[in-house]
């Protein structure tokens, strides 16, 4: 495996497990984000913001890991995908927040680099 692959299975790897245990951490109120960074979105809790994390962003991250790390035809594909939704949901995010904070800068990157 060349180490341009092992570098994009780490950055899926390190994307799905951020993003399962951070949509956990908002699920269950223990990752401390104040609610009113929701006033200008359409949630009162992060309940759904949450589970979108964890399952959608999450999933797809670790979907990507999972078939680069089995060497799937379609790993590149599907680690692009998953690199798209990380960009798009923290384009959405920060329209939605209205703000940008280095974290969303950093998962950014990382979206970007697994494109």
């Amino acid at each position: 495996m060349f180490r341009k692959d092992k570098t994009l299975k780490g950055v899926q790897f390190f994307n799905a497990l951020s993003a399962i245990g951070g949509g956990i951490g908002l699920v269950t109120g223990t990752l401390p984000v104040p609610t009113m960074l929701l006033r200008h979105t359409p949630f009162d809790s992060f309940v759904i913001p949450g589970l979108f994390l964890a399952i959608i962003i999450g999933g797809c991250a670790l979907a990507g890991a999972i078939a680069l790390r089995t060497q799937a035809t379609s790993s590149r594909p599907i680690s692009a995908a998953a690199g798209v939704i990380m960009v798009g949901w923290i384009a959405a995010e920060t329209i939605l927040v209205r703000g940008f904070s280095w974290l969303q800068g950093l998962y950014l990157l990382t979206g970007l680099l697994v494109v």
